[in-house]
């Protein structure tokens, strides 16, 4: 074989393991299961530290606040079965969205609650803190000498 062909067959080779890594990683009992080529079974990553922004900074703060929210297990429970109805239905899964949508116009929930409740809520939630104190420590992470590697 030519060296075309040889990258081509690499190149092959190293997205059947990337899609095969992607689907060990999404299955729920793929937990126990045995790595394909070797490897250690995939783990839980932390988010990437933030950049030397600011905005860098609330995002990392926002992410490791969404990591620990209570909502976070729903989503990640519906995305599955959401991701296979729109396999198999994509057009009411379409339809649905928009009378979900055009529901909410018409209805106008966001009128039965004033900003300033929504406010109060917020600054009452005893998340809030930690939201602020891992905005905080994202500051000082880049300057902390002993941060793991």
């Amino acid at each position: 074989m030519s060296d075309a062909a040889n990258k081509l067959a690499r190149s092959r080779l190293a997205i059947v393991e990337q899609i095969h890594r992607r689907e060990r990683r999404h299955d729920p009992q793929g937990e126990g299961a045995a790595p394909l080529s070797g490897e250690a079974p995939p783990r839980e990553q932390p988010p990437p530290p933030p950049g030397s922004g600011w905005l860098d900074r609330v995002q990392y703060a926002v992410r490791m606040w969404w990591r620990y929210h209570p909502a976070q297990m729903a989503v990640e429970v519906a995305t599955p079965v959401l991701q296979s109805y729109a396999r198999r239905h994509p057009v009411q899964l379409l339809g649905i969205s928009a009378g979900v949508g055009a529901a909410l116009v018409f209805l106008k929930p966001w009128r039965l609650i004033s900003l300033t409740t929504v406010l109060v809520a917020i600054v009452k939630s005893s998340q809030l803190s930690s939201v602020v104190l891992s905005a905080l420590s994202a500051a000082d992470f880049e300057r902390d000498p002993e941060r793991p590697e």
